[in-house]
């Protein structure tokens, strides 16, 4: 029978087949005889010889893989490990009744080579197969001898390998606990090749979460660690590295593994683990601050037990007397790591000694406080603050009453009146809070308390803040009594105060291009902390009575400090939602019922702020106004578990009984209506319970272009309809018209030769053609994806030029006293609710396109945009951009049109800014005097001229271009941008580049008003003053586009010029001076450019690519000075050159310019004598003070 294995195996297909057949083969192995059976493993062992030579195997350098170079020989391997699989499981069923198996010389040959070419093999499925094996064959009782002792060895490798690698489970672990008495047959300190491969793959286990996160894996490693002195330095080399940069989370981890091993290993290696406890000791006091807090972590295991007699007798061994030399070190990050661990070994007394010798080394320990208390570096009496009170609040029973007094008094003296640092002062603080949690000794406060409640009025934050803490803590703890020995005058003033600064902190730019230098950064983290605790604090006895005279407080409260009222309103968590609203709603009827009485209720009736000057009606109009804050502010809910409690119909049912649509519709366009629409806002109803005011707040967003109802829209009707649901639809419609806006700016720009600026119909009106536009090969085709049209068009939106064409929109025309009628708004409503928004977004484009496409795509279809719809639009759209949280609704959901808009507009601009410089800018020279020959000059057209558009169009193309453009880079969306960019630049050369005929007469031209009677010449001037103030505009705003692309790095700045920029910019600004007959309006147009050259002055001279070009600087700084004028104020001007002095790094250059610039030829040949003293005074008066420390 074995004659039939012998014959099989040769053949690669039938030896997989006999393979397949186990019953068979187990019984052909059972009538083998031991020789029969020799003869079998030899001639396998031959063949596997010969099937893994050299020549058959692959080496990869570049992966370091060694690999078959044939599948045929790959399968016969894996096909002999299944061979021998399956002889060790008849082994396991025949073989159980012998004591011991000794397996036969062949047989251990051919499995020597198995280990051999699979440990040499970097084929994964092999490793499983064959450890497969391992693990069967150590369940066999084998007879010990070396080949069982490899086998063990083997079986530890593959479990390591297997627990390593991606495929590694926590199963695998569990089995390397079982086995882990084999790792004691390793041969420690011999350099061979199964050593040195379980000294890797436990190195390399040490640094992998899964293992050492695992309980078993601590268990093993800590086990292996114990054994033997060779694999603990391996382990501890590894475990060093790891550490600096482990997460600190997972240091706990390392810190239970060395805690097991020390507590569990033999007496031998119990010194061996002890050197390398010190070393980690020498490391946490020697490295820098940062990682040998790490290192203290790892050791803090040791801390925390040190109750424990063995243990103290370790800390003292490792500690004394390396932590005395460290707490003296002159080195100060030395003291305070010494610091630091003092806190947690305090005393460092060995336990052995007596007691008499034992309170001498206590005193040592004190005395090492009080000097550490007097250091001259902040962070260690920083430290030494947090270790006192730790000490205290941990020791407080065996700490003498006289050291408890001494230790007490060097906080509150001593570190708590530290001048030059808050966070010693806040250190102490901090552990006086945890101090008052403890109960065994807290009564100390009702002793120190009127010591410390000073601390109230702290200059700094966080020591006002901690102290706040520590008295709630105390009232909780103890008594309410506390809270009354507070000077709340000064605690109302701090909390009135930081409210002020959190607001103004709320209000400042996120972004913002400019170096934040010399400039205190306030957190608002902080203060919004303080302010929660404060008006706690505050309210600490307030909330303990009924509704009724909860109110009654806050109204009275309120009529005394109503900023405190509404900060408290805002900031204080400790009273629950419902009692809020109980609350509110009376406060809420308190404020209706006042409202409406004879000497109040003009602020229900009227709209004019004029009103307020009787000093009566302004109390009454501030105490009701923030009333009605107090009351929106009670209503928000504070965290998602409130936001879920709000939906009960318990509340609902409340909110529509207590916060019925009457009392907002009175508001309606008075002077109160912001603040009960802030009220609106917080309430959570949907739109069916306020139908009236939905219908208001509509007309509200189609009047935008009104310009009077804008901030009502942006602060409650937008985020109230975002509530609602209903905000999307407004968003469609508006993103639609800008799509069409932009189509008849191209339009126009084609036909700009005979373009119709006035129609017959309607003189603001200007002329669409509806076709599809193409300018340029750059310019993009009309977006079909999401190129919408509205369903129901405004009234006047869209006029039919063509009487014969009115078929197309019947539909539209009617039914338009309700705009933008309610099907698109209602359909949208029931879709939102039931469907994902985005999914609503795409199934209503696609409606809209398909209903509308045969209406409006007749390319000889004329239609006139109003120009009030296209101001509604972009105001709208301004609107929305401005908060993160409906970017979505822009730019997930129409990302095509969005970028059509940015890409068009910023054609328009080059196209705009290319008519300007095409020929010079040639002012008609009678302007400039009277007996110069009158001259008829054409002016360009521009498609959009008028200042609000410009600043609309402008400010919404920005903010599209800045959040679209950081949104692809973010998402890796593909949009061509570089054209654009360069298109700035391009843009930036073109207005450098206008040159302006009689440039000198402009400059140096003395402005007479009323020179002209001349009606024509007055009309002329008229016009002019319209194209140049267009200019203007366009300039200004377009700088925001400059900065922006600047501030990307994504413009090569070499060819740029902006002193030419800026000096064009100011004669634009001259010659406007030069047309316009309002000396008022002038200096307003003045003031805006002057300011916003300063501005961009700033931005240029803070940014790194100018900062060594100190030439070009000076260069726009004389440029700027040539048009800073004799009325600007000189506050302004100082401010401008003291920024200049911080920022320019040349302050030697810049200081002689400046005592220079009388001399200055190039500046001052152009400026009148009024201006260059104006300018001169303030020089003096800045060299001046800059001299005075010198003296």
């Amino acid at each position: 029978m074995y004659q039939k294995i012998i014959s099989n195996i040769n053949e690669l297909s039938q030896f997989k087949l006999i393979c397949k057949k186990k019953l068979e083969l187990i019984n052909i192995w059972k009538s083998c005889n031991s020789k029969e059976a020799e003869e079998i493993w030899l001639y396998l062992h031959n063949l596997l010889v010969e099937y893994t030579c050299p020549e058959k195997l692959i080496y990869n350098e570049e992966n370091s893989t060694l690999l078959f170079k044939g599948e045929n020989d790959r399968q016969f391997l894996l096909t002999c490990i299944n061979f021998v699989s399956i002889y060790l499981l008849y082994l396991s069923n025949n073989e159980r009744k012998k004591k011991s198996i000794n397996l036969d010389e062949n047989f251990r040959k051919l499995f020597y080579k198995l280990i051999e070419i699979q440990f040499m093999l970097s084929d994964k499925e092999i490793r499983i197969s064959f450890g497969k094996c391992l693990l069967n064959i150590c369940e066999l009782k084998l007879v010990e001898n070396d080949f069982s002792n490899y086998l063990k060895i083997n079986v530890l490798l593959f479990l390591l390998w297997k627990s390593c690698s991606t495929e590694g489970k926590s199963t695998d672990i569990s089995k390397l606990k079982k086995y882990k008495d084999f790792c004691k047959i390793i041969k420690w300190g011999i350099s061979d090749k199964t050593t040195n491969s379980f000294y890797v793959l436990c190195s390399y286990s040490l640094s992998l979460p899964k293992f050492y996160e695992n309980c078993d894996g601590k268990i093993f490693l800590s086990y292996v660690w114990s054994l033997n002195e060779n694999i603990a330095y391996h382990l501890f080399n590894k475990f060093v590295h790891s550490t600096v940069v482990l997460p600190f989370d997972n240091i706990n981890h390392y810190s239970k593994i060395i805690y097991s091993t020390w507590k569990n290993c033999s007496d031998d290696m119990k010194s061996v683990i002890e050197t390398q406890l010190e070393h980690l000791v020498h490391f946490s006091l020697k490295c820098p601050i940062k990682i040998a807090a790490r290192f203290r972590c790892v050791l803090n295991i040791f801390h925390t037990n040190k109750g424990d007699k063995s243990i103290n007798k370790l800390i003292f061994k490792i500690y004394d007397p390396v932590i005395w030399r460290n707490l003296m070190s002159p080195n100060w990050k030395i003291r305070f790591n010494a610091t630091c661990i003092f806190q947690l070994i305090f005393p460092v007394v060995d336990p052995c000694i007596k007691d008499i010798n034992y309170l001498e080394e206590m005193d040592k320990a004190y005395n090492a406080l009080i000097e550490l208390s007097e250091d001259k570096n902040i962070c260690v009496r920083q430290a030494t603050a947090k270790c006192i009170c730790y000490i205290l609040n941990e020791l407080w029973e065996i700490i003498h009453d006289d050291k408890r007094i001494i230790l007490l008094n060097i906080l509150i003296n001593k570190l708590l009146k530290d001048k030059y640092s808050e966070n010693v002062r806040s250190e102490v603080v901090l552990g006086l809070c945890e101090i008052a949690k403890n109960k065994m000794i807290n009564k100390i406060f009702l002793k120190i308390f009127d010591r410390i409640k000073y601390l109230i009025s702290d200059k700094s934050l966080n020591v006002r803040k901690n102290f706040v803490n520590l008295v709630l803590e105390l009232n909780k703890n103890l008594n309410d009594n506390f809270s009354n020995e507070i000077d709340f005058n000064e605690l109302m003033k701090r909390i009135t105060k930081d409210y002020f600064t959190f607001n103004v902190q709320a209000c400042i730019k996120k972004l913002s291009y400019m170096k934040q230098e010399n400039n205190e950064k306030i957190k608002s983290k902080e203060i919004r902390e303080f302010l929660k605790l404060s008006t706690n604090l505050i309210t600490y006895t307030m909330w303990k009575c009924d509704i009724k005279e909860q109110a009654k407080k806050c109204i009275n409260f309120l009529n005394e400090y109503p900023v405190l009222m509404i900060c408290i309103s805002k900031f204080s968590t400790n009273l629950k939602l419902i009692d809020r609203y109980k609350l509110s709603s009376v406060l809420f009827e308190i404020t209706n019922v006042k409202l409406k009485e004879e000497d109040s209720c003009i602020l229900l009736s009227e709209n004019d702020k004029n009103i307020l000057n009787d000093d009566n009606l302004k109390k009454k109009y501030i105490r009701y106004s923030s009333l009605l804050i107090c009351v929106a502010n009670l209503l928000k809910a504070k965290n998602e578990e409130e936001i879920e409690l709000c939906s009960s119909e318990e509340i609902q049912d409340f909110l529509k009984k207590k916060f019925i649509e009457k009392y907002f519709l009175d508001s309606i366009n008075t002077l109160i209506q912001p603040f009960y629409f802030k009220v609106l806002k917080y309430i959570n109803l949907n739109h069916d319970n306020y139908l009236i005011i939905h219908k208001y707040s509509h007309n509200q967003l189609n009047s935008l272009h009104i310009m009077k109802n804008k901030y009502i829209c942006k602060k409650c009707i937008i985020p109230l309809f975002y509530k609602w649901g209903l905000l999307r639809s407004y968003v469609i419609k508006n993103i639609n018209f800008l799509n069409i806006s932009i189509q008849s700016i191209f339009y126009q720009i084609k036909n700009s030769k005979d373009i119709l600026t006035n129609s017959v119909n309607n003189k603001n009106d200007v002329l669409l053609g509806n076709d599809t536009i193409n300018i340029q090969e750059n310019i993009s085709n009309d977006i079909e994806k999401n190129s919408i049209y509205i369903t129901n068009i405004h009234k006047g939106e869209l006029d039919d030029k063509n009487k014969n064409k009115k078929k197309y929109m019947n539909e539209e025309n009617s039914n338009n006293e309700n705009i933008n009628a309610s099907i698109e708004i209602e359909g949208l409503k029931n879709k939102i609710n039931e469907k994902d928004s985005n999914e609503v977004e795409k199934i209503d484009i696609n409606k809209i396109n398909n209903e509308n496409k045969g209406n409006i795509s007749d390319t000889e279809l004329n239609i006139y945009i109003n120009n009030e719809i296209e101001l509604n639009a972009l105001l709208f759209l301004s609107l929305i951009v401005k908060k993160k949280k409906y970017h979505n609704m822009l730019f997930k959901c129409f990302p095509d049109i969005i970028y059509n808009f940015i890409y068009k507009f910023n054609y328009f601009l080059l196209y705009t800014f290319e008519s300007i410089s095409m020929n010079y800018f040639f002012l008609p020279p009678h302007f400039l005097s009277p007996y110069n020959e009158k001259q008829n000059i054409t002016i360009t057209q521009f498609i959009i001229s008028d200042q609000k558009k410009i600043k609309e169009y402008m400010k919404l193309y920005i903010s599209f271009f800045f959040l679209f453009n950081y949104i692809c880079l973010q998402n890796k969306l593909s949009y061509e941008w570089d054209e654009l960019i360069q298109n700035t630049l391009k843009t930036i050369n073109l207005i450098s580049s206008v040159k302006f005929k009689n440039e000198v007469e402009i400059m140096t031209r003395k402005i007479t008003r009323k020179e002209y009677s001349d009606k024509e010449i007055t009309d002329e001037k008229k016009m002019w003053k319209s194209y140049i103030n267009a200019i203007i505009y366009f300039i200004i705003y377009y700088i925001d586009k400059i900065e922006y692309i600047i501030a990307m790095k994504k413009l090569s700045l070499e060819d740029l010029d902006f002193n030419d920029f800026i000096r064009n910019f100011f004669l634009f600004y001259k010659c406007y001076e030069i047309v316009n007959e309002d000396e008022k309006e002038t200096k307003k147009i003045y003031f805006k450019i002057w300011n916003r050259i300063c501005s961009f002055l700033m931005f240029i001279l803070n940014f790194d690519y100018f900062e060594k070009k100190t030439y070009f600087k000076l260069m726009i700084i004389n440029t700027f000075f040539t048009f800073t004028y004799e009325f600007t104020p000189k506050k302004q001007i100082e401010k401008i050159l003291r920024k200049c002095l911080i920022v320019i790094k040349e302050k030697d250059t810049f200081q002689k310019y400046l005592e220079n610039f009388k001399n200055n030829n190039d500046t001052v040949n152009y400026m009148e004598e009024s201006q260059i003293k104006n300018i001169q005074n303030v020089l003096d008066n800045i060299l001046l003070k800059k001299d005075k420390p010198k003296k």
